[in-house]
């Protein structure tokens, strides 16, 4: 501990960690550093590699912001392939950006200094206790989680340099009020005008198709009647939750191991302490520890005396202060005096050590606790089943693997070895893979040719923590293209809608360009009177397209044609704009508004202005595998 301390006020090293690593917290998460072993890169940005585990810790920390954001549907988010591909690809891009920000900071000159780097780790809550930097909360972090201080220093001082260009970036953003008043005046805009809906039914039934025109639609959109490669397989499925319906725990096993560990339910007496260091190991040292010590006995305060004399510049703002310790985790000439003491309060007198001369207090006591078997039985329970449960899950892996590995073209002894069931699926491609398979490492060993033309049995394929495959294809299918006989009726309805569509549009343009000249038609319009951009009142298509025209001149008219959801098509005349009301109320939140606009734009720009003129190199493939370098 002293070590620390003494380490602390005099290492320069040791104060850019305790800096850094606080405010790592605060903007990566502390797992981000916990490991400094070698590994692959899934990117590289000019010159500049961004690792596999930096990556995978990305990964881990977005699925348990979007688990705490979408809840119990995040569940069934993961099941989708295609949902997990995206997450991951939007996680690379996030980081190739963040490298990209980290070299233009380094680039422009930004730097941070060693006193920024301090305030920083001092304002982070995770390291305070009432309010206070709290130095043992921190070293014992720093120390549990292997930290390399260099390495850990220099991750820091990047992530404050971007940060440092970002804030800029964002604090150079404001709104006139006169943009702000603006955008009200067009957000709460309403609009008049008037349309008539031509409905594809009436054309569907005069349009005619040949046997040519169905034959060349069929040849010119053949993409739409691809079908991908499929296959057919039999299976077992690895479930760990089913493995735990079967295990139980016994009451007098449960009761054993409480009486065997029953320390680990017991607090230990918690002694709190308060230091002053003087610093040195010569004559002055020692009568300036003295003449310290005399003050103190003639009820001078400790608190003030710390700031005043004591050398530990981490202790010394909060009265030297040194929260709960161990008693063996001190110096031992320094462990000796302290816990000699009894009552809260007492004083020893001074202390030499290996550090220089402590005077020390005992500030807080508390008395240790036991904890009873009836208050801890149901998470003894708990602890001894999980257990249990993963020992026998594994153990299922092993036998299951074995068993398919030694009889490897059928899973009948795996299911009589086990009692698994064996399920064979229907055919299948990647978009449709049972549950049990939708999953990518199971999709590419099912999908890959060379496993296709074995037909043997997989090896275990992990989907999920708790569930595990073994597959075997049984029947391949190539990707193809539905004969033009099986698919004829989908063809000839495609092909008349598009064609009573084009009519329609035809005649509805023709409306258009007569409303445009100012001359009569001979459709009934329909009035829209006034309405806003969340008005029900008429179609969503025919709103969004009055919305969408120019403001027209005087004297004049705008007409658009437009589709609607169900195919038919509208001609959208607008003949008035008035400009909304200005909320002098909701001034202040629509000038945040814009401004976050504009923070995204320009970040948007800057971003991709550094991508276009980087050099990246992406070495992750869309099935989460890193390609070989040559």
């Amino acid at each position: 501990m002293l070590d620390r301390i003494r380490e602390g006020s005099q290492s320069l090293v040791v104060k850019v960690i305790l800096v850094l690593i606080a405010l790592t917290f605060a903007l990566a998460g502390i797992g981000g550093y916990i490991t400094n072993q070698p590994e692959p890169s899934v990117a590289v940005v000019n010159g500049e590699e961004i690792s596999r585990v930096e990556f995978d810790r990305a990964v881990e920390n977005e699925r348990s912001r979007q688990k705490e954001q979408f809840g119990d549907f995040y569940d069934t988010l993961a099941t989708d392939p295609a949902f997990n591909q995206r997450l991951r690809s939007q996680v690379l891009d996030d980081l190739v950006n963040q490298k990209l920000v980290e070299l233009f900071a380094r680039e422009a000159g930004l730097r941070v200094s060693d006193d920024q780097v301090k305030a920083a780790i001092r304002e982070i809550g995770a390291f305070q206790v009432a309010g206070q930097f709290d130095n043992t909360s921190y070293q014992m972090t720093l120390s549990g989680l292997g930290y390399t201080p260099d390495g850990f220093a220099e991750l820091m001082r990047r992530d404050l340099a971007r940060t440092q260009l970002l804030q800029a970036m964002v604090n150079s953003e404001f709104a006139l009020p006169s943009e702000t008043a603006a955008v009200q005046r067009l957000v709460n805009q309403k609009r008049s005008g008037s349309y008539a809906t031509m409905p594809l039914e009436q054309y569907l039934n005069t349009v005619e198709v040949t046997e040519a025109e169905i034959e060349q639609w069929y040849q010119n959109n053949q993409q739409a009647f691809a079908v991908p490669e499929q296959v057919k397989v039999e299976f077992v499925a690895l479930d760990a939750d089913a493995v735990a319906e079967s295990v139980e725990v016994d009451e007098s096993v449960v009761r054993e191991w409480y009486d065997n560990n029953q320390a680990n339910y017991e607090t230990p007496d918690r002694y709190r302490f308060a230091h002053i260091l003087i610093e040195g190991e010569d004559e002055a040292a020692q009568q300036e520890a003295q003449e310290v010590l005399a003050k103190l006995t003639e009820g001078a305060d400790f608190a003030e005396m710390a700031a005043q004399y004591s050398d530990d510049i981490f202790t010394a703002e909060t009265g030297g202060d040194l929260d709960f310790i161990e008693q063996g985790t001190m110096d031992p000439a320094f462990d000796e005096a302290a816990f000699a003491l009894k009552d809260v309060g007492e004083m020893t007198g001074v202390v030499s050590t290996s550090f220089g001369y402590h005077i020390i207090k005992l500030t807080d006591f508390e008395a240790g606790s036991s904890t009873s078997f009836e208050e801890v039985r149901d998470e003894i329970v708990a602890d001894m089943r999980e257990d249990r449960v993963k020992q026998a899950y594994y153990e299922l892996q092993q036998q299951v693997s074995e068993l398919a590995f030694d009889i490897p073209d059928t899973l009948k002894p795996v299911a009589e070895e086990t009692g698994l069931a064996v399920r064979e699926s229907d055919w299948f491609s990647r978009n449709n893979a049972p549950s049990a398979l939708n999953h990518p490492a199971a999709l590419q060993r099912v999908f890959n040719r060379d496993f296709i033309d074995e037909r043997l049995n997989s090896d275990l394929i992990e989907v999920t923590d708790k569930q595990a495959v073994v597959v075997r294809v049984v029947d391949f299918k190539t990707a193809s293209i539905k004969p033009l006989e099986d698919v004829r009726a989908q063809v000839l309805d495609n092909l008349r809608t598009e064609k009573a569509q084009a009519a329609a549009r035809d005649d509805a343009e023709a409306i258009a360009a007569k409303l445009r000249a100012g001359e009569p038609v001979q459709v009934e319009l329909t009035a829209i009177d006034a309405v806003d951009r969340r008005s029900s009142q008429i179609p969503r298509a025919v709103l969004q397209s009055l919305f969408e025209q120019a403001v027209p001149a005087a004297d004049a008219v705008q007409v658009a044609v437009t589709e609607l959801t169900n195919g038919d098509l509208s001609i959208v005349q607008l003949t008035d704009v008035v400009d909304g009301e200005v909320d002098e109320t909701m001034q202040a939140q629509m000038a945040d508004q814009l401004v976050n606009s504009y923070i995204q734009q320009s970040y948007g720009a800057f971003i991709e202005a550094l991508r276009e003129q980087a050099d990246i190199e992406v070495r992750l493939d869309s099935s989460g595998n890193i390609r070989e370098q040559e």
